[in-house]
């Protein structure tokens, strides 16, 4: 019960902090595809070099206590299917105009399209494609690859932090140094949430979003073990909490009210999109947030995969949207 309230109140924070914040994993791929402004892009890379840090220095105390040093961290299988899957997921994602996150936060925040974008996920996860028609997609996976393992914490999270500003300015060149580009809410939303996804590292695991999905699948072959719900009830919680504190800084910010859909073809493309992402997910084993956000702060080798990925399938995603209207 203890976890359960753990999770909750963390899922809380960070509906609290995506809402107020306009932090949005989306709409940085958006950035980065079309648009001048870089305000979400700089949030993204804020909430990871603070995650970065962060993650680093728990790892290190956990090793001087003589505590296990991956244990607590988010270390994911990666091959082909990670690659693959994120582009999916990243075409999905700018279709549907919201993450996996973004989602519940939209959920929260009275727009009833994101219902839609949940309906995708549920069947994209239910239904996955590639484990019936692309098996061997799906089996490429090699085992985790911590890269603190390889070149210690400290050392590791060093590299991470200077690849990660070196990506940063070759997208979005000079101007995100910019006094004004860096005092944002966006920005200040984004080192919040790589300081709350410290914490929760540091208290159990790092913040995961779409891990629930997972068991879709099993939950309806009817195969899904008491084990497995119990692993995934303190995620759950999380995620539910994530909407409810959106709900709440919502209505607490302003007058909190129902927002319709205004075409039947963002209905649709946010139920394809959310699809595309269910899909994405099983194949990458990650979304956005669990798959890239916790992932890089882990020194896990499958981040740098990951999110190179997310943002070809925005990209793509994108010009599909340009076509479309």
């Amino acid at each position: 019960m203890g976890l359960l309230i753990v999770f909750g109140l963390f899922g809380l924070a960070y509906g609290v902090v995506l809402q107020r914040s306009g932090f949005c994993i989306a709409r940085a791929g958006f950035e980065v595809s079309l648009l001048r402004s870089r305000d979400a892009l700089n949030g993204v890379v804020m909430g990871l070099l603070v995650a970065t840090v962060g993650f680093a220095v728990v790892t290190m105390l956990r090793a001087r206590a003589g505590l296990p040093s991956q244990d607590h961290l988010l270390i994911i299988p990666f091959g082909l299917g990670t690659a693959v899957g994120a582009v999916i997921f990243g075409l999905g994602m700018t279709l549907a105009g919201m993450c996996a996150a973004g989602t519940l936060l939209r959920l929260g925040e009275g727009y009833v399209i994101a219902w839609a974008s949940l309906a995708g996920l549920l069947l994209g996860a239910a239904f996955d494609p590639f484990r019936r028609f692309l098996p061997m997609a799906w089996q490429v996976q090699s085992g985790g690859v911590w890269l603190g393992e390889i070149a210690g914490a400290p050392a590791a999270a060093g590299v991470t932090v200077a690849a990660i500003v070196v990506a940063w300015v070759a997208m979005g060149g000079k101007r995100v140094f910019r006094k004004r580009s860096l005092l944002t809410p966006t920005v200040y939303g984004g080192a919040a949430l790589g300081l709350l996804n410290t914490l929760q590292m540091a208290a159990a695991t790092p913040w995961t979003v779409a891990y629930p999905l997972g068991l879709v699948p099993g939950a309806m072959a009817g195969t899904l073990s008491h084990s497995a719900v119990r692993q995934a009830l303190p995620l759950l919680v999380l995620d539910g909490g994530l909407a409810l504190g959106a709900l709440l800084a919502t209505a607490t910010g302003e007058r909190y009210r129902l927002r319709w859909p205004r075409r039947a073809k963002d209905v649709l493309a946010a139920l394809v999109g959310g699809a595309l992402m269910g899909w994405g997910i099983q194949l990458a084993r990650g979304c956005s947030i669990g798959g890239g956000f916790s992932a890089l702060p882990s020194l896990s080798a499958s981040g740098w995969i990951f999110f190179p990925c997310l943002f070809l399938g925005a990209w793509i995603g994108a010009r599909v949207m340009r076509r479309l209207g």
